[in-house]
């Protein structure tokens, strides 16, 4: 029966379809013989069937085309899904009608499906130019409502408008495949959009805690930890001066350095290492005094002659011995 003349809100029941028997043949036609066929909505192509193995076999390098349940390989792969093969088209011939089969090696799932009735028809997805002339199978699919289409796929459509091939600049700007329709263009033109606005509006979103906190707990934040470090510093040069006293008033007891020369010593502990260099220097010092003297008061000291530790802290300071007995005339 010819559909052309059947009115586009009417499905017809004679449209070119490949039913399976149910003993599961391994030989299926998935083309009817050409140079010319037709879809159940009334769409027509043409092609040559060398020419459609040859395109095919060139375009899968020697590998299988797979058989799947209603299209799953150009539908869902493409999103992520699962698409299970239920066969693999392992080799093809052109029998005495002139249509093309492919023979499958079916998984055991598919036969049984096929078994079963649970699937009926094959449809196959080939891809065509602008003049409806078909180029190269791209899958095959078990199918309940089959239909002669293209790469939009095997499954019947309510309009008899041919869906032209998508201009191969606008593919490539886009990142599409050469069989894309103008549908697919829209499709990744919105999608484009949808993340440009998605973006602009991005610093209007609320943000997540999990990755950001508020301005003003953040300072609240940094403030504490300013002062717990401020703090830690105080601590720490607190108990350093304490050490350094201790050395110090120790020292004095042991007659390892003179009242005079305490103010010199306190100074020098504060600097980076000194504490240690004044504990080093302590140990090694000898008495150079008979008797402690208390802090607070100078005992009256040999005006004409430095002891062996005012010697070395004249030295240390760079002094001679009438130098240093100024500057602790001085300081006294």
């Amino acid at each position: 029966m010819n559909t052309q003349n059947a009115p586009h809100n009417r499905t017809t029941s004679t449209a070119l379809c490949f039913e399976l028997s149910a003993d599961v043949p391994e030989w299926i036609e998935v083309l009817p013989p050409g140079p010319t066929v037709e879809g159940r909505d009334g769409r027509t192509w043409t092609y040559d069937p060398a020419q459609v193995l040859a395109a095919t076999k060139a375009h899968t390098a020697g590998a299988d085309l797979p058989f799947d349940y209603v299209h799953a390989t150009e539908l869902k792969a493409p999103q992520g899904e699962e698409a299970p093969a239920s066969g693999w088209a392992r080799e093809y011939r052109i029998n005495e009608r002139g249509a093309i089969e492919a023979r499958v090696e079916w998984t055991a799932k598919a036969r049984n499906a096929i078994a079963e009735r649970e699937y009926r028809y094959i449809s196959p997805v080939f891809t065509y130019d602008d003049t409806g002339r078909i180029h190269r199978f791209s899958s095959f699919g078990l199918v309940n409502k089959p239909n002669l289409l293209t790469k939009a796929l095997n499954a019947e459509q309510p309009t008899t408008e041919k869906i032209p091939m998508l201009a191969a600049a606008i593919r490539a700007a886009l990142g599409l495949p050469e069989t894309a329709t103008e549908e697919d263009a829209v499709a990744a033109i919105n999608a484009l959009t949808a993340a440009k606005e998605k973006a602009a509006l991005n610093s209007e979103g609320v943000p997540s805690l999990n990755l950001y906190v508020p301005r003003l707990d953040y300072n609240a934040l940094e403030q504490r930890a300013l002062n717990a470090e401020q703090q830690l510093k105080q601590r720490d040069k607190a108990e350093h001066d304490k050490a350094i006293d201790t050395e110090i008033d120790a020292a004095l007891k042991a007659g390892k350095i003179t009242p005079a020369t305490k103010g010199y010593h306190l100074a020098a502990c504060q600097e980076e290492g000194g504490l240690e260099r004044f504990r080093e220097f302590v140990k090694a010092a000898p008495s150079v005094t008979a008797t402690v003297v208390p802090e607070g008061r100078v005992e009256e000291q040999n005006k004409t002659a430095l002891n062996a530790e005012q010697q070395q802290a004249a030295r240390m300071f760079g002094m001679t011995d009438a130098q240093y007995l100024k500057h602790i005339s001085e300081a006294q």
